[in-house]
């Protein structure tokens, strides 16, 4: 129970409720988009996952070269991801039907197993929050968890995260039991299925293999048996592998699974990918990175809108608590020191604290210096910030508690911060309470624009109008502008020109408007057309902006996210402008 409120629900409950609270907000709007396939790496999965198709033996299954469930010999020659997830979707999606189209009823289900995923990550992190602190910090960890926005949005796209940091999660919590060396083969068996299973959603979680090096060799400290962590070892490095290949033959080539070797097409996939992870390239996704602080971006994405104020807050502070419970504590020093004698002084609860904290640092710095910055990258950490902050609230309370003689008011401020906190997050699912801005912007086209009118289109973003019923973009002409093309004379003669003849200009999101202007160095020329067409300067004026901010519901004050990460936006809540010649 939680017993510094004298509550005597017991804690199941109170737990069962935070789920069920969870899986509404990760639920909720299920189908925001209304059918449109508006986020285009879910877009992207949805039809590899259709084209999959079910090999005619075991043999092919296993042979990369020749299995239909391998995304390069179904049209799909570029494939980064773990192909776990999309099979999975694609068994589930044909018993459960959401939506007779096919196409559509994947999406859908993906998204509904987002979302389960999602909530099975929210269970270890009350699992291993009651494992390493107590009951009361399991519990308000797991609702700090489940009230976290990015998780909730992620949980509303088909997409590979979620899988992912369910393993990386449940991968933790079998950790944290080998080194109680409580049943230590089993639970080593169970960190290699679940390390094998995260690497076949995506190959990044190779980025946690530090913290099961960390582990085996504090095992080996602690425990003083190296015959017993070799096999231990064996046991996790064969069961990754065998899980691994089992589940993503893809990653690999062949079909004898007793020599490991991997897809050379999978290879130049991730070294394509990796080509694009520079300033110089103007890869168009990647404009946005150019300008922005390593470290400081991502923070600040992490703070104000991946948790939200006050939950940002929050976090950071029990970060900050914990790094010095760390650095005070007994053990730390012995940490420092590196040596038999030393490491037995530490307790095994401050070694697991230890861990938490050194994923949080390591993966944050790691993917905080890189040229792209996404949030989304980070997300493996958010179901350690929850347990980090649930300690540090519950540490803060509790000293509350003691120095506070009215029980009334403890009572109240308790309360009251976790109602505080509620309010980001119901704000932001009110932008799956109603259509999608776009589809909006769709039906404010048909009705106001006359047939056979000239609109443009960005490229690199998804073109307006929308189908929506029996309307249809065919009943206007679309004009492309190229412009994340490099500033060239013979850009922008080529622009000039369609410019001419276009009598809407239509941005269905900031994707290019929000990027080019701040890397002026690069576009100079393309960076001052936005200026001027926003000021006013150009043949076009405004004549609509639809938005769909996260809105405070009851008072209905909308959160202009604007200054986010691009990815937290142009997907599920873009702004959609629309500019008319002015004649």
């Amino acid at each position: 129970m939680l017993k510094s409120l004298k509550f005597k629900v017991p804690s199941l409950y109170i737990f069962l409720g935070i789920v069920l609270f969870a899986f509404v907000l990760r639920t909720h709007g299920i189908n925001w988009d209304q059918n449109q396939h508006l986020h285009p790496d879910e877009r992207f999965l949805t039809m590899v996952t259709q084209a999959l198709k079910w090999p005619s033996n075991i043999f092919d299954y296993f042979n990369s070269r020749f299995s239909t469930l391998n995304p390069n010999n179904i049209g799909h020659n570029f494939f980064v991801y773990g192909t776990f997830p999309l099979v999975l979707v694609k068994i589930i999606a044909g018993w459960i039907q959401i939506d007779r189209f096919d196409y559509n009823n994947i999406t859908l289900v993906g998204r509904f197993i987002s979302g389960i995923f999602d909530l099975g990550t929210l269970l270890f992190v009350y699992k291993t929050a009651g494992k390493i602190f107590n009951k009361k910090v399991a519990l308000i960890a797991s609702f700090i968890y489940g009230i976290s926005v990015l998780p909730i949005q992620l949980s509303h796209f088909f997409a590979v995260d979620t899988f992912l940091v369910f393993f990386i999660t449940s991968s933790f919590y079998y950790l944290i039991l080998f080194l109680e060396n409580r049943n230590p083969f089993r639970n080593s068996v169970l960190v290699g299925i679940t390390m094998g299973l995260a690497l076949s959603c995506k190959i990044s979680v190779l980025l946690f293999l530090p913290m099961v090096g960390l582990s085996f060799l504090f095992f080996l400290i602690k425990y003083k048996n190296l015959k017993h962590l070799i096999l231990y070892f064996l046991i996790f490095v064969l069961l990754s592998y065998l899980s691994f290949r089992i589940a993503d033959p893809h990653t690999f080539t062949g079909f004898n699974i007793l020599i490991p070797k991997l897809n050379p097409a999978f290879i130049q996939n991730l070294r394509q990918l990796k080509s694009f992870d520079n300033p110089n390239a103007l890869f168009p996704p990647g404009v946005q990175w150019i300008n922005t602080k390593p470290l400081i971006f991502p923070l600040k994405n992490i703070v104000l809108w991946g948790l939200g104020l006050p939950l940002g807050i929050i976090t950071l502070l029990g970060f900050c608590y914990s790094l010095s419970t760390i650095i005070s504590g007994s053990g730390f020093k012995s940490l420092l020191k590196i040596s038999f004698k030393y490491f037995n002084s530490i307790a095994i609860k401050q070694y697991h604290h230890f861990l938490i904290v050194f994923w949080i640092i390591f993966l944050f710095t790691y993917q905080g210096v890189q040229f792209s910055k996404t949030m989304r990258y980070i997300y493996p950490i958010y179901p350690f910030l929850a347990i980090i902050g649930a300690n540090f609230l519950n540490q803060f309370f509790e000293t509350l508690k003691q120095r506070l003689k009215n029980k009334n008011s403890f009572l109240l401020l308790y309360s009251f911060t976790f109602i505080i906190l509620l309010i980001w997050p119901f704000s932001f699912i009110q932008i799956y309470s109603h259509p999608h801005s776009r589809v909006t912007a769709s039906e404010w086209i048909y009705n106001n624009i006359p047939i056979g009118s000239t609109l443009s289109c960005e490229h690199w973003d998804d073109c307006l109008p929308l189908t929506i019923d029996s309307k249809n973009p065919y009943q206007y002409k679309i004009e492309t502008l190229e412009l994340y093309n490099p500033d060239t004379k013979l850009k922008w003669e080529k622009i000039n020109k369609q410019l001419e003849s276009v009598d809407y200009l239509i941005m269905s999101s900031n994707r290019l408007w929000g990027s080019i202007p701040k890397v002026p160095e690069k576009y100079p020329i393309t960076s001052k057309f936005y200026h001027d067409l926003f000021t006013g300067k150009l043949q076009f004026t405004k004549v609509a902006e639809i938005t769909s901010y996260p809105t405070i519901p009851i008072l209905n004050i909308p959160i202009p996210d604007d200054s986010s990460e691009e990815a937290f936006t142009v997907y599920d809540h873009p702004e959609v402008y629309i500019f008319a010649k002015k004649n």
